[in-house]
């Protein structure tokens, strides 16, 4: 089931150069992409989920199992302890 405004706006589009339609159809579905990131971040179960990693990342870095990332320094350097 399509609204009568997409489906109106479907037609408008397929009047346009390829060019225009491509472009149209990668803002869509940046749009849909976006808006399905902000229902899963507004569900409780999330909210519960991002605190529960937070709540592991602080006694993370409460262990000292963090290392700080220092510019210029590749993943080897970093890790030599």
């Amino acid at each position: 089931m399509v609204s009568n405004q997409l489906r109106h706006a479907y037609e408008q589009v397929e009047k346009l150069p390829l060019k225009y339609q491509e472009m149209i159809a990668e803002k869509i579905l940046e749009e849909i992409e976006e808006a399905q990131w902000e229902e899963w971040l507004a569900r409780p179960e999330t909210d519960a989920y991002l605190d529960t990693l937070e709540e592991g990342l602080k006694a993370d870095i409460k262990a000292g199992r963090v290392i700080k990332h220092i510019p210029g320094k590749s993943l080897a350097e970093l890790f030599q302890r």
